[in-house]
C-alpha cells in the first residue's frame, strides 16, 4: 500500500496549488483522422469507430475526394444530364462516406467533412490543361458543396473547404510569374482559394446553417521557388492574401480579387502544424511557417486581419464579428516513426513523448479548441505507394507503438527554466470524471508515494501547479485494474 507523505515532507518537497494555469483550455476536443480505416476498407469502418469511442475520441475528419465522388472525373466535359447540386443525381458515389459518417455518429463521434481537390477535370476553369488542381471553378465547387451539405445536413458538426490549399499538390497555380525571376512572381493561390471558399461557405450555410465552416487547413510551410505549379506559399503569407492585407497589414486592394473586397466569414481556423523531424518546441526555420511550436502566429495574423476588416467571426453577430477572436482547430498533426519511415521518421519512443507534450502544449493555449491526430494506423507500404504516411500509433501490422499504450492517459510535467514551479498535467481520455492519484518519487528515494487524488473534468483533464525544490519524478495511477501513466522527472534550475 502507498502511504501519503508526511506534512513536513510535503512542505519541503512540494507546495501545491490545485488549479489549472490561467488561460488554459479545459475543454479542448480530441480528434483522430484515418480515412484508410474509415473509408477505404469497409470491414474496418465500424470496428475503428468503436475503438475510437472506447479511447475517448470526440471528433473525426473525413476527406471527401471530389474526383472520387463525382462521375467521369477524367473527362473534360461534365456528364450529360448530371446535376452536380443534387446528391441523388446519377453518377455520384457516396457509399464510403455514408458508411463512415454513420459509423462515427452511432459511436458518438462528431464528424468534420473536408471537401477537397483533386477535382474532376470538367470542374476546372481550364479543363483543356487536364489538371485536377488547376483553377477549380468556384461555381462547380459550390455545386459540390451544396450536394454534400444536402446529403448530410444535420449530421455534420463542421466543414473544411480544400485540403492544404497553400500547396501546389492541391491548388495551382500557386504563383503568377511573368518571367523566370522570383521577383516577377505574385501570389495566385490566395485569390483562387478565396473564391472557392466564399462559394462553398455560402452553399453549406444555405443548406445546413448550424454547421461550422472552418477556413484554412494549411500545410505548416510552403516551398520556395518560381514555378507556378511546383512551389507553394507559407501559411502566413497565404492567409494575408486571402484577407487582402499586405505583409504589414495595410488594406490591399490591388491584388487579384481584392478590388471591392468584402470580408471573409468563418467559424474557425483549421491548420496542420506538423513538425516532421523537429521537436514540438522547435520553430520551423522557413519564413511564414506555422508549426506546433509557433501556433500562436496564426491567431496573431487573424486578430490583426479582423482588426483591418478582412475576416469576420461567423459565431458572433454585428460588430462582435470583427472583435470576437477565432479559435484554432488542429484537424491534422502527426509524427512519423522509424521504423518504418527511414527518411522522415523518429524513434517510436520519441513519437510517444512528443504526442503527450503536444497535447499539453495545445491544452495550455486557450485559442486551440481541438487537437486532431493523424493517423491511427500506419498506411501500408506497397510498390505502388512507397511514400505512405507513417504517423500511426499502430504499425500497419496492427502492432501497437508506445504512443498507443499512453494514448488513454497522456501526462506531462512542465518546469520552466529558472523556475521551481511546475505545472503537473494529465488526461484520462476514456473515462472523464475519473479519479487520478498523483504520485511522486523524490531524488534519493526508491519508492513512489501518493501525493494527491484529483478528479478529472468532463473532458478528462486535471492540472495543478507544484513548487519543486529538488529533483522529483511524477506519475499518476487510476482505474480498476490500475493503469499507470508514464513517469516525468523534473529538477529545479540551479543558479
Amino acid at each position: 500500500m502507498r502511504r501519503p507523505l508526511s506534512a513536513a515532507a510535503l512542505f519541503s518537497l512540494l507546495a501545491l496549488v490545485f488549479v489549472a494555469p490561467a488561460g488554459a483550455s479545459s475543454s479542448m476536443a480530441l480528434g483522430m483522422d484515418d480515412d484508410g480505416l474509415l473509408q477505404r476498407v469497409s470491414s474496418t469502418t465500424i470496428p475503428t469507430a468503436a475503438q475510437w469511442q472506447a479511447n475517448g475520441i470526440h471528433q473525426s475528419r473525413l476527406m471527401l475526394n471530389w474526383s472520387r465522388i463525382a462521375p467521369e472525373s477524367m473527362s473534360t466535359r461534365k456528364p450529360s444530364g448530371f446535376d452536380a447540386r443534387n446528391p441523388n443525381s446519377r453518377g455520384y458515389y457516396w457509399n464510403d462516406v455514408d458508411r463512415a459518417v454513420s459509423a462515427l455518429a452511432s459511436h458518438g463521434i462528431a464528424v468534420t467533412l473536408m471537401l477537397s481537390t483533386p477535382m474532376p477535370l470538367w470542374a476546372s476553369q481550364v479543363p483543356s490543361r487536364r489538371s485536377t488542381t488547376y483553377k477549380p471553378d468556384p461555381k462547380a465547387f459550390g455545386d459540390f458543396a451544396h450536394a454534400v451539405a444536402e446529403r448530410y445536413a444535420g449530421r455534420i458538426e463542421s466543414y473544411i473547404l480544400i485540403n492544404e490549399p497553400n500547396l501546389w499538390q492541391y491548388i495551382t497555380p500557386q504563383w503568377s510569374c511573368t518571367s523566370s525571376s522570383a521577383r516577377s512572381c505574385t501570389p495566385a493561390s490566395p485569390a483562387i482559394y478565396r473564391a472557392l471558399y466564399r462559394r462553398g461557405y455560402s452553399e453549406v450555410k444555405a443548406v445546413d446553417p448550424k454547421a461550422a465552416v472552418w477556413i484554412g487547413a494549411l500545410a505548416p510551410h510552403g516551398r520556395a521557388g518560381v514555378s507556378p505549379t511546383a512551389s507553394s506559399l507559407g501559411p502566413l503569407a497565404f492567409f494575408k492574401g486571402v484577407g487582402c492585407v499586405t505583409a504589414s497589414y495595410a488594406k490591399d486592394r490591388s491584388s487579384p480579387g481584392c478590388r471591392g473586397f468584402q470580408p471573409v466569414t468563418t467559424e474557425g481556423i483549421a491548420h496542420h502544424p506538423h513538425t516532421i523531424l523537429g521537436s514540438p518546441t522547435q520553430p520551423d526555420p522557413m519564413p511564414d511557417s506555422v508549426n506546433i511550436a509557433t501556433i500562436s502566429r496564426l491567431t496573431t495574423v487573424f486578430d490583426r486581419m479582423q482588426a483591418k476588416g478582412g475576416i469576420l467571426n461567423g459565431n458572433a453577430a454585428g460588430a462582435d464579428q470583427a472583435r470576437k477572436p477565432l479559435n484554432i482547430f488542429i484537424d491534422e498533426y502527426g509524427v512519423q516513426t522509424n521504423p518504418p519511415d527511414k527518411l522522415q521518421g523518429l524513434p517510436p519512443a520519441t513519437q510517444d513523448v512528443y504526442y503527450q507534450q503536444v497535447a499539453y502544449m495545445m491544452w495550455k493555449n486557450p485559442r486551440v479548441a481541438q487537437l486532431g491526430l493523424y493517423l491511427w494506423k500506419d498506411e501500408p507500404q506497397t510498390a505502388k505507394k512507397s511514400w505512405a504516411w507513417q504517423s500511426g500509433m499502430y504499425f500497419a501490422s496492427g502492432k501497437p507503438k508506445p504512443s498507443a499504450l499512453s494514448f488513454q492517459h497522456p501526462f506531462w510535467v512542465d518546469l520552466p527554466k529558472n523556475s521551481q514551479t511546475a505545472t503537473v498535467w494529465g488526461q484520462i481520455r476514456a473515462t472523464p470524471g475519473a479519479v487520478a492519484t498523483v504520485q511522486v518519487q523524490p531524488s534519493g528515494s526508491s519508492k513512489f508515494v501518493d501525493l494527491k487524488s484529483v478528479t478529472t473534468n468532463a473532458q478528462g483533464f486535471f492540472a495543478f501547479t507544484a513548487k519543486v525544490s529538488r529533483k522529483t519524478a511524477f506519475r499518476f495511477r487510476y482505474g480498476t485494474p490500475v493503469k499507470t501513466s508514464e513517469t516525468r522527472t523534473v529538477a529545479p534550475h540551479r543558479k
